[in-house]
């Protein structure tokens, strides 16, 4: 198995590092999966069998890497499976968004496997480039397991609507989340958006229109349901926050898709360059 890459822009350089910062945020562990063409990034449900992905983020290797080589486990299963940290890439590639030059990162073999980052840095002088070298622990994963990291199956969902800008929708879940640990999310065919939290003392709600509708399907499983307009999820208040952090990467779509009741997911996507998704399942009400 090989892996080598590198990137010399300071776009890439900067978009890569807050990806991975982003995914800090929502799990301590990652699973990195190297393909030829793509590089996957996949947060899995902690103690569920089989594992379920709650984070699926691709990325196009030749919109990052100005360099990209890598071999297989062999020329049957070209590709390779590493599991590491989160918060220890993100450290290390900090440096990235301030002056670096360039960063190459390669499956290195030491005391143990791991990512070496090997960042440039110009010097004060201006006349010599610094070097600095990190090395990331990482755990090859055996290809028998590779099944548990597996794309996930999309549900047909009920509705697929554009999100409210993420920064602004960060802001409210911000004041939200030190009222209710829960946030009800509504959307209907008409392109509105509910965000609410209800409280012993009061219910809040903030109001979206006029956002696009890219899919809709009104069959529901409960059909009983008193507000008949409307696909309805419960969700964990921050995991939905711990997602708004995404607003730092560069996205064209943003959409949230729900199945009424059972799960929502949140996509964001700049076509040919990155596809992020985040899956938080519905609470129980």
């Amino acid at each position: 198995m090989k892996f080598r890459g590198v990137m010399i822009d300071t776009v890439p350089m900067r978009e890569f590092t807050n990806i991975i910062m982003t995914l800090s945020k929502l799990s301590k562990d990652c699973v990195m999966r190297l393909t030829s063409d793509v590089i996957y990034f996949i947060i899995s449900e902690e103690n569920c069998g089989p594992l379920s992905p709650i984070v699926w983020c691709e990325l196009d290797r030749s919109s990052f890497f100005f360099e990209y080589l890598m071999e297989g486990v062999n020329e049957t299963y070209k590709e390779i499976y590493l599991g590491f940290s989160t918060c220890h890439l993100a450290r290390s590639l900090m440096t990235l968004k301030q002056t670096a030059k360039s960063v190459k990162i390669k499956l290195t073999k030491k005391d143990h496997p791991c990512l070496t980052l090997e960042i440039e840095l110009p010097s004060a002088n201006l006349m010599d480039n610094r070097h600095v070298t990190h090395d990331i622990p990482v755990n090859v994963i055996s290809r028998k397991d590779w099944k548990s990291f597996s794309e996930p199956k999309l549900p047909d969902y009920n509705i697929s609507i554009e999100l409210p800008p993420l920064k602004q929708l960060k802001s409210m879940v911000d004041r939200m989340k030190n009222m209710s640990p829960d946030l009800i999310i509504k959307a209907n065919s008409s392109g509105k958006m509910i965000l609410q939290i209800k409280t012993d003392l009061a219910t809040v709600s903030s109001t979206f229109t006029n956002l696009q509708v890219k899919s809709f399907n009104s069959n529901k499983e409960d059909e009983d349901d008193e507000e008949t307009d409307y696909i309805i999820c419960r969700v964990d208040i921050k995991k939905f926050g711990n997602f708004l952090n995404a607003n730092q990467t560069n996205y064209t779509v943003a959409l949230c898709s729900m199945v009424h009741r059972k799960v929502i997911n949140l996509f964001l996507e700049k076509e040919g360059y990155m596809a992020y998704q985040c899956f938080i399942p519905s609470i129980l009400y």
